[in-house]
């Protein structure tokens, strides 16, 4: 048991003195009573108020208790007095059994109603006692996160520890004990309208029902689905990581007339993989590795350091014949350089009228597709047309004209179909095309590299051959000087290549440890534990459904949702074929299992049970006396379960007699003068 409601205290100052209630709770069964609007749902709301729970009911931040205790209350001979200032404390004790006394105004000048005061002992029962006290905050931003949270508070003092769920306008959140309370405390006007509870939304966490349930069972099942959730999203990062690197380096590889080779787009958990990825420069009219280029190049270089540096006047014939040659190759290479950029200009445009077309055929197939759900919505779908024969389902027009000579309409069906197949076949068509412009984009790129390397060679020789004969040939060094600066560049994009390659090894490191993981999580949906608690949940809600006169249908019928945690029939869930008594019976059954089920299986129950005015929707007196013979029996496991009723008395004072529990009843209004 992790909660125990010990003693409650309202208080009311008033113009005529000081009103009040003081009602004690014990282990088991407690039963308080009092006749409709005199206050005993005040209390319930009460306790609810003391603890900060009252955005369980609503998210406004109104005070949920009625006019006896802001603003007027009633004595028993009619008469009113209002209220100056009141105050509601609460005490409490946790499994341990650690006793705290929770104090808070409900109307007072110059202090905020969102104060709360915690004096850490029984100040309620032990009033001579003097204990340490603490003031905490509730309904504000942190309540359930920092150390002056109330709540935050709360949740250790029950030794809970709530999950992070997933919300809806965050990826992560805390689970709020607004939407547990719940599960344990029906209170009356929304308390029960719902099974497993009337658990709040506007909280913005996504299932929150289903978490709340998961939480108070203590269910494997959320904490592998978030396990799974969280691993699928670092594999998702961990692909988008990748793809950016991939990304990276090939726009970088492209820019000095290279690409990638046979290096993985996509994740991969065999390392092996990455080490045949190389990079290809483009070189004349081929593609050559970049290692086997480098090779060359500086073999090139050593064979010239080798030789000496020829003077002008030595060189002057070859200078001439191979300014020559250049012009020639300059010419070529224009030519080849004004193909590409042609090629690549009609490439751009053939590309551009793909998605213009591609853009067409998606309007067109989504306005077919609303003309579809029109049809389909109206109930003209499948019905008889002018058009179409309904047995061999040919086209007809209504015209004397031979029907051979007279276009057909596609049906919309058809229509759709088609349009979708043109859409996948352009998609296809701009894919290729698209490689096909990166390829005039690479090309691009070498042809202008060549004819600059072109132009300044002839700029060199041009200059030997009119710089004086004895000077060392400046075509010569230039072309180690060229030779070495391009060895350079290519050790750049390979250094660049082989540490995108070791970081690709990390992600792909991580992104097999991230598969193993997600592998070895149960692959059922449920733990064996989990299964064993939904079986004894399923039988504790049978037999209480039978033995509080459950009629509907045959109680061995009922079954547990595992995806909603509802009751349910033969796999649909229980809406409005049972009777509202039969709802309410229900109600009570669940309710009580799920207590009864935390003394033979470990959960996050406290405990604890608050059913207020239980009898809705007229059940039987047979029935509620039966609930309150179930509920007495959890005084043996160390339970509590407290009870508020305006039942017939000489009813309730039948049954009670019957049972073992801690009555309170009020002959008259609930708040009376206090000496």
């Amino acid at each position: 048991m992790t909660l125990r409601l010990r003693h409650l205290r309202m208080r009311a100052l008033t113009s005529a003195g000081l009103y009040g209630a003081d009602i004690r709770f014990e282990l088991g069964l407690n039963v308080i009573w009092a006749d409709n609007t005199k206050g005993k749902s005040t209390c319930m709301q009460g306790m609810l108020y003391a603890l900060g729970m009252e955005k369980m009911l609503s998210p406004r931040r109104e005070v949920p208790l009625p006019h006896a205790m802001t603003s007027f209350l009633k004595n028993d001979d009619e008469s009113s007095e209002t209220v100056i200032e009141s105050a509601v404390s609460l005490e409490i004790q946790n499994g341990a059994g650690r006793v705290v006394t929770v104090h808070r105004p409900i109307k007072k000048d110059l202090v905020d109603n969102r104060l709360i005061t915690v004096d850490f002992g029984p100040t309620l029962t032990d009033s001579d006692a003097r204990f340490e006290s603490r003031n905490f905050f509730v309904l504000d931003p942190g309540a359930a996160q920092r150390e002056d949270g109330f709540h935050h508070f709360l949740e250790d003092f029950l030794g809970w520890k709530l999950p992070t769920v997933r919300r809806y306008d965050s990826p992560e959140g805390k689970l709020y004990l607004e939407t547990i309370f719940p599960l344990f405390w029906v209170e009356q006007k929304a308390g029960w309208s719902a099974i497993p509870a009337a658990i709040p939304t506007y909280l913005r966490i996504r299932e929150v029902q289903k978490r709340a349930v998961e939480f108070i069972l203590d269910l494997d099942i959320h904490k592998i689905e978030l396990e799974r959730q969280r691993l699928q999203e670092k594999i998702d990062q961990n692909a988008r990581d990748w793809h950016n690197l991939w990304e990276e380096i090939d726009r970088y590889v492209r820019r000095g007339g290279a690409k990638t080779e046979a290096l993985p787009t996509r994740p991969t958990a065999m390392a092996d993989e990455l080490t045949k990825g190389h990079v290809l420069i483009a070189e004349k009219a081929g593609w050559l590795t970049l290692r086997s280029l480098l090779s060359q190049l500086r073999a090139r270089v050593a064979e010239l350091n080798a030789i000496e540096v020829p003077a002008v006047g030595a060189s002057a014939d070859h200078l001439v014949g191979e300014l020559e040659v250049l012009n020639r190759e300059v010419e070529a290479a224009n030519r080849v350089r004004i193909e590409i950029y042609t090629a690549r200009q009609l490439k751009q445009a053939d590309v551009a009228s793909l998605e213009r077309r591609i853009k067409s055929l998606a309007d067109d197939m989504q306005k077919n597709q609303d003309v579809q759900k029109l049809q389909r919505y109206s109930g003209s779908v499948g019905a008889l047309t002018l058009d179409h024969c309904p047995t061999c389902e040919q086209a007809l027009v209504d015209s004397l004209l031979s029907q051979e000579v007279l276009t057909a309409v596609m049906p919309i069906e058809d229509n759709i179909e088609y349009l979708r197949s043109q859409l996948n076949m352009f998609q296809d068509i701009l894919k290729r095309e698209q490689d096909e412009q990166r390829k005039l984009d690479m090309r691009a790129v070498q042809a202008d590299r060549e004819l600059n390397e072109l132009y300044s060679r002839i700029r060199t020789i041009r200059a030997d051959l009119v710089a004086p004969a004895g000077n060392p040939s400046a075509v010569a060094i230039e072309e180690r000087v060229r030779a070495e600066a391009r060895i350079r560049e290519l050790e750049t994009i390979q250094s660049i290549f082989d540490d995108t390659v070791e970081r690709m090894q990390t992600l792909a490191a991580t992104f097999k440890a991230l598969l193993e993981i997600l592998t070895a999580l149960p692959s059922d949906k449920m733990s064996p534990p989990d299964k064993a608690k939904f079986e004894t949940l399923t039988r504790l809600l049978r037999q209480q459904a039978r033995e509080f006169g459950f009629k509907t249908f045959d109680p061995d019928e009922l079954t547990i949702d595992e995806d909603t945690y509802r009751p349910q029939k033969e796999g649909y869930e229980i809406g409005f074929e049972t009777s509202a008594s039969d709802a309410i019976r229900l109600k009570w059954a669940y309710q009580l299992g799920l207590l009864e089920l935390s003394h033979q299986h470990p959960t996050n129950h406290p405990g604890m049970l608050l059913l207020d005015e239980p009898r809705q929707q007229s059940s039987s007196k047979v029935s509620f006396g039966r609930l309150l013979e179930r509920a007495a029996a959890r005084q043996r496991s160390d339970q509590q379960v407290i009870v508020s009723t305006s039942e017939d008395i000489e009813t309730l004072k039948e049954i009670l007699a019957r049972i073992k529990c801690k009555e309170t009843i009020f002959p008259g209004y609930v708040l009376t003068p206090v000496n």
